[in-house]
């Protein structure tokens, strides 16, 4: 009996899967055709792929709301399990620049809010930097980190690790739509 269920299970991911690879195809050959029929259509797909930021986060829930995981298997394997869960925790905070430095009680940096790694490497005034984009366009500054662990374009998780503060010294600047936001929204 348990067998039947796992091949019915097993031929649902299959389908699943070859049912999201073929609408992912006719979507890319429609874009491509739009392109090609449409002159209007270059600008605009230039300005806004090219010239703007693109939004992985909002794409990324988009996806996942519409199709499932990106991987077909994710859902088959049920068993999620939390590897760090810790808070930030601060002795001191102040302003600095554009965002705020805090002094941390422990050395290690947690994630505050799910997101994509936009940017990862040395902004001026800031040092080494971490940027993760979430998904209400929030991107979120992580400076004055030693990190190894994570990659661009990486999801993270509220919680996660994703680095360690340099001299328990961590500079967070949140900003939304070109403004630079208040850390009391986050921490």
């Amino acid at each position: 009996m348990a067998t039947k269920y796992k091949e019915k299970k097993e031929g649902k991911v299959v389908r699943n899967t070859l049912i999201k690879i073929l609408i992912s195809l006719i979507l890319f050959l429609s874009f491509l055709i739009g392109i090609k029929k449409n002159e209007n259509f270059k600008p605009k797909i230039y300005e806004n792929v090219y010239e703007k930021s693109l939004f992985f986060a909002g794409i990324n829930s988009w996806y996942n709301k519409t199709f499932g995981s990106i991987l077909p298997l994710n859902n088959v394997f049920d068993s999620e399990v939390m590897v760090f869960d810790e808070k930030l925790d601060y002795n001191t905070i102040n302003k600095y620049k554009d965002g705020f430095s805090l002094e941390l009680d422990n050395n290690f940096d947690p994630i505050i809010k799910d997101g994509i790694i936009i940017y990862i490497g040395e902004k001026e005034g800031y040092g080494k930097t971490i940027v993760v984009e979430s998904d209400d366009k929030t991107e979120i500054w992580y400076s004055n980190i030693d990190y190894n662990n994570v990659n661009l374009y990486d999801y993270v998780k509220k919680n996660d690790y994703i680095g360690e503060p340099i001299d328990n010294k961590l500079i967070l600047v949140f900003q939304r739509n070109g403004d630079f936001l208040d850390y009391k929204e986050f921490i």
